[in-house]
């Protein structure tokens, strides 16, 4: 039997660049966008590698398939392919990728206990591909109270309990606000992925590259979100994600200026100058959505961009998954316009692609 290296990127980045080519191109989605009914759009459908689960997702429901589940197994087949694929460092780094998963996870549990959402429900919008395995989160998701979320995650020693718990008193002096909670999931997830990418390892450095513009962008759209709002700077500093770019001093500068167009005029880092100038400028008609859109495009481009920095490096990596969930947001963008009776120029501009226009990549 002949054994794979997987402690390079040659094996798992081979494996990516052969998902990549499957990747929906603009012009496909030009033709989902015209598609005259959800009966034609779903023949295009079939012509891609989202073929099984949508299929699955009509014999379910012929009535009302479920695509935000067909998409979503999807990713999860597709990241699962990249973390079996991995060894040495690089499944260290994919493993530190893919925390945000198990965030996202937790946050879903939490928010679909706040709101009674049924287990299935709840589990039928995770993405069990972190640390947190499938049948820890059904355990999660039967839980009917916070607390004893709290106290099952404490159980399998999985990480975010710690946080959460030392959250709880500051959760019911704010009347139960899960708001607070997951401000302490955030602040220990990225404070503890930024604290295992150590050393100067050009991959390493990559990966802290992309935590950091998540944390920027989280921090810059929480600034928008509290403007004009009076907080105390206690309250203020609270609100900030630690690792990015603004240190607490400039972030409550830039809060008590209190107007977005000084907040953008005034911001310290360069390096963001056009992404906030193109949100400024859309944030008439779009209010805050026009910072969070831009901020995850350049997002998006940025770690779809790094593809090309090292062809045996997590670049490679990086940019699959962004590029892949960027196409999974812009299908879900085509059915959500289609189930709303959106014109198809209204659809199209919603829709937000890294490739160039002659469809050749990024």
């Amino acid at each position: 039997m002949v054994r794979v290296d997987l402690s390079g990127y040659g094996y798992v980045n081979a494996r990516v660049r052969g998902m990549r080519a499957h990747l929906l191109k603009r012009d496909f989605f030009r033709r989902l966008v015209e598609a005259e009914s959800f009966e034609a759009f779903h023949s295009l459908l079939e012509q891609t590698v989202y073929r099984r689960e949508v299929n699955e997702a009509i014999l379910l429901d012929p009535e009302s398939p479920d695509y935000d589940l067909a998409f979503n197994l999807n990713l999860i087949a597709c990241l699962m392919k990249i973390h079996e694929a991995t060894g040495g460092q690089p499944r260290k780094l994919v493993s530190i990728l893919f925390s945000r998963y198990d965030v996202e996870n937790v946050k879903v549990i939490l928010r679909g206990n706040k709101g009674d959402a049924t287990a299935g429900e709840m589990l039928s919008s995770v993405s069990p591909v972190g640390k947190i395995n499938l049948k820890e989160l059904e355990d999660l998701a039967r839980e009917r109270e916070i607390p004893d979320v709290l106290k099952a995650m404490a159980e399998m020693r999985i990480k975010y309990a710690p946080p959460l718990a030392d959250a709880m008193e500051t959760y019911y002096e704010h009347e139960k606000d899960l708001a607070v909670l997951e401000l302490a999931l955030d602040k220990f997830h990225f404070t503890d992925a930024m604290g295992l990418l150590t050393g100067k390892d050009d991959n390493v450095k990559m990966v802290r590259r992309m935590f950091t513009a998540q944390i920027n962008m989280r921090n810059i759209s929480t600034l928008v979100r509290t403007r004009g709002i009076r907080l105390e700077d206690e309250e203020v500093l609270e609100l900030r994600i630690p690792g990015g770019s603004l240190n607490p001093l400039q972030f409550l500068e830039l809060h008590r200026l209190g107007n977005i167009a000084r907040m953008v005029s005034e911001y310290p880092d360069p390096g963001y100058s056009e992404v906030l100038g193109r949100a400024l400028a859309e944030y008439q008609e779009l209010d805050v959505v026009a910072f969070d859109r831009e901020l995850e495009r350049e997002l998006i481009t940025e770690a779809v961009g790094m593809s090309n920095l090292d062809v045996l490096g997590i670049g490679v990596i990086l940019g699959f998954i962004a590029a892949k969930q960027n196409e999974i947001v812009n299908l879900r963008i085509v059915i959500k316009g289609k189930s709303m009776d959106q014109t198809r120029a209204r659809i199209w501009d919603d829709l937000f692609f890294v490739e160039r226009e002659d469809g050749e990549g990024p």
